[in-house]
């Protein structure tokens, strides 16, 4: 069924988001942080922390996050509508509403501001926190098979 997709807007200004994708920003950071302390030219830790910290934001966190979102919402097909609401161009019935697949013929996304520049990095975080969930999970099986090769848990 047609359908226009209108950019959805998390509520609670995306906190929610934010938390879900905290496991690897935090991770990140940190690796970050450890590594420019320890490559930077600045004799003064506090400095150096402030410094690198301000650069994770402009460089990875806001860019990562952003570029992420718009990667899943440009392929509303392939990301089952991820970031969208969906308004159907008929008139569906209640009762079908689980069984209809929507195909979006139209996009409108939102005006860009700070705050929606804020929301777009908070999904995009969340796609990523996604993608390396599954990535993993398929990574694992044969990470598994070649440790029990080579006779580890045995």
């Amino acid at each position: 069924m047609k359908a226009h997709l209108v950019e959805a807007t998390p509520g609670g200004g995306a906190w929610g988001h934010w938390v879900l994708a905290s496991p690897s920003i935090c991770f990140l950071g940190w690796l970050w942080l450890d590594l420019f302390g320890v490559f930077s030219p600045i004799h003064s830790r506090p400095a150096a922390l402030l410094l690198g910290a301000f650069i994770f934001i402009a460089l990875i966190l806001l860019p990562l996050g952003y570029g992420a979102h718009r990667l899943v919402t440009s392929f509303p097909g392939i990301f089952q509508q991820a970031g969208w609401t969906v308004q159907p161009l008929e008139q569906v019935k209640p009762e079908e509403q689980h069984i209809v697949r929507y195909v979006g013929v139209s996009k409108e996304r939102a005006g860009t501001d700070g705050r929606r520049i804020l929301l777009r990095v908070a999904q995009g975080w969340v796609y990523l926190e996604i993608a390396a969930v599954l990535v993993g999970a398929v990574a694992m099986v044969p990470l598994f098979f070649s440790a029990v090769e080579f006779g580890f848990g045995s």
